[in-house]
């Protein structure tokens, strides 16, 4: 089951569709909410927004296209044809909807505006990076100095954005450059959780006297893997054993009624995990 789910999700027709309904929930923050507030976006989508407010000669995917050309070329030989595939085909949907999605969702408070904004676009940027694919724009070149350079991508996108608004300043408000960076932060934040919505598990660390009860229980439900950490008791002294497996949230009641149908004294540690990645759980991202 878990290797015809992989088959599915490193499919290029899933990969397809997460792109562009990633794209389209993003164009729909920006188009119905965000652009109605004068609110600018980040990474290269922000610049593009600055550049036509300064230069409205040029239309907004018409500036995006332009500052995503000298991106693509460098990054032909940067990364995988996949990648670069992808990327091409989520900037030329992101730009087809930003010139013919018109949309006025009607929020005009500018604080839920840049909460509502940042909420739906964040999302429609975590879909689209949860593919094999990117955004396009910055997100290849992120890609290329990460696997060069070792940049991590949030000190990168920290960086592009702070320009980004620096440029910005001449052209906005500044309560609309505070707005829009209420929107960025919001953004991010939402983007980071659904990144980790698939990939998220829970640690579980378990106390036991009946470890190999407790792990044969465990190795035979194939359900969970189990690794024992020899101990000693703070008290007594006396060894004691901790067994620690991961599990999601959909089977971590089971884990505990499991270990607690063998010895009803166990005690069970259970912390959440940002991301666990492993050949029998989830495989990184390769670009």
């Amino acid at each position: 089951m878990r290797h015809h789910i992989k088959r599915i999700t490193d499919s290029l027709v899933w990969n397809t569709f997460l792109l562009m309904f990633g794209a389209f929930v993003f164009i729909i923050g920006y188009k119905g909410i965000a652009v109605h507030n004068d609110f600018v976006p980040g990474a290269l989508y922000g610049l593009s927004v600055v550049a036509n407010n300064a230069l409205p000669v040029l239309s907004l995917s018409k500036w995006y296209l332009l500052f995503n050309v000298p991106l693509f070329i460098a990054a032909w030989k940067g990364v995988s044809r996949r990648f670069f595939c992808l990327n091409l085909l989520t900037m030329g949907a992101i730009a087809f909807m930003t010139s013919y999605v018109e949309l006025d969702l009607g929020i005009k408070d500018g604080m839920y505006a840049a909460i509502a904004a940042g909420a739906t676009m964040g999302a429609g940027s975590g879909i689209i990076l949860r593919s094999y694919g990117g955004g396009g724009g910055l997100d290849v070149l992120a890609v290329i100095l990460n696997r060069k350079y070792g940049l991590r991508f949030g000190v990168f996108y920290f960086i592009a954005n702070s320009v980004v608004m620096l440029l910005a300043l001449s052209r906005f408000s500044p309560d609309t450059i505070v707005a829009s960076l209420v929107m960025l932060f919001i953004s991010s934040m939402v983007t980071e959780y659904v990144l980790s919505l698939f990939n998220q598990r829970k640690s579980v660390f378990i106390i036991t006297r009946r470890t190999r009860e407790v792990v044969g229980q465990l190795m035979e439900s194939n359900k969970f893997y189990a690794t024992v950490i020899p101990a000693r008791g703070g008290y007594s002294g006396e060894p004691v054993d901790i067994v620690y497996s991961i599990t999601d949230n959909l089977r971590l009641r089971s884990l505990e009624q499991l270990v607690l149908s063998i010895d009803a004294n166990a005690v069970l540690v259970v912390e959440n995990t940002f991301s666990v990645f492993g050949r029998n759980i989830a495989l990184p991202k390769k670009y």
